[in-house]
């Protein structure tokens, strides 16, 4: 039994026919009859008189006429609502984003808050592993993610392409290498992001790749504490491409990593499970406009 049902033996009523009823909605006669049996059946009671010679109710179907009149109003009103709400350019977005990742993503905000001024934006700064699990418990409406994870519960956009660098001071001796092996990095003293992020483990499982076990002075949950670090100490810190192009190339040389290449993939990433509010589906379409822009550059 659902509305349908509701707006059938209404409109069987109005016609006093169930096939000019059937006729008027362009359905088929016994479709009409079902949905009617249905509904007897559901509040086990008459409600077409089938003794009479022309169309006529019980009582009970009397009754259940104008009650099912109120309902049929009551769903198309509270429907237009629930329209107006869900399209409404309004309400609350919640994200959880690294700070590493929001020192590039924050002009896509200004954005999104610039084209939605009505929408209250609340960002939580935190490591990658805890925006995880939020967004997988429904905590934030979604997350901005690095790849590579995987998880069926969640589905992904993947918005930026880039990778991480090794990043020391000029006067340190790898400074004019173009490019370095993890192997290379052996002796090194490493400054690191800590274990709420996802490229803390992505850095020391290619250490051991590589046949060592990373020597780990320092973590740390804030970038630029890392680099400061680098710049006064013989240590290297590894850290995504962006971040040191946009606010640190006077400061430190960054070298291209191989073997292997780490990739710095910023994804949004939300439970396939939840609910997409208004200003969740007008943020993932700015997402999507700005992947389409960047994958065509």
């Amino acid at each position: 039994m659902n509305i349908d049902h509701f707006i059938y033996f209404i409109e069987t009523v109005k016609k006093q026919s169930f096939t000019k009823a059937a006729d008027s909605l362009f359905i088929s006669q016994s479709t009409i009859s079902k949905a009617v049996r249905s509904l007897e059946k559901a509040y086990d009671t008459e409600l077409v008189d089938r003794t009479a010679k022309k169309f006529k109710l019980t009582s009970a179907g009397e009754i259940f006429y104008h009650s099912a009149v109120k309902i049929v109003s009551n769903y198309q009103a509270e429907t237009e609502v629930l329209s107006v709400l869900l399209n409404s350019r309004r309400g609350t977005l919640t994200l959880g984003i690294p700070p590493v990742t929001i020192t590039i993503v924050h002009s896509i905000l200004h954005q999104y808050q610039a084209m939605y001024p009505a929408i209250h934006l609340q960002v939580s700064e935190l490591g990658a592993k805890t925006a995880y699990s939020l967004a997988k418990a429904g905590a934030v409406d979604i997350s901005i993610l690095i790849q590579p994870f995987v998880d069926t519960d969640f589905v992904q956009i993947p918005f930026l392409h880039s990778d991480v660098v090794c990043v020391v001071s000029p006067s340190h001796r790898l400074a004019n290498y173009d490019t370095i092996s993890f192997q290379q990095l052996s002796q090194e003293s490493f400054y690191i992001l800590n274990t709420t992020f996802m490229l803390h483990d992505a850095i020391i499982d290619a250490c051991h790749k590589a046949g060592f076990s990373p020597h780990i002075v320092q973590e740390s949950g804030q970038w630029d504490l890392l680099v400061e670090s680098v710049c006064s100490s013989n240590g290297v810190t590894l850290l995504p491409r962006p971040i040191i192009e946009k606010f640190c190339t006077n400061k430190v040389v960054s070298i291209a990593l191989c073997d292997p290449i780490l990739p710095w993939v910023p994804t949004v990433a939300y439970h396939k499970e939840k609910f997409i509010s208004a200003p969740m589906k007008l943020f993932l379409d700015m997402i999507e406009k700005i992947k389409e822009r960047n994958e065509a550059q």
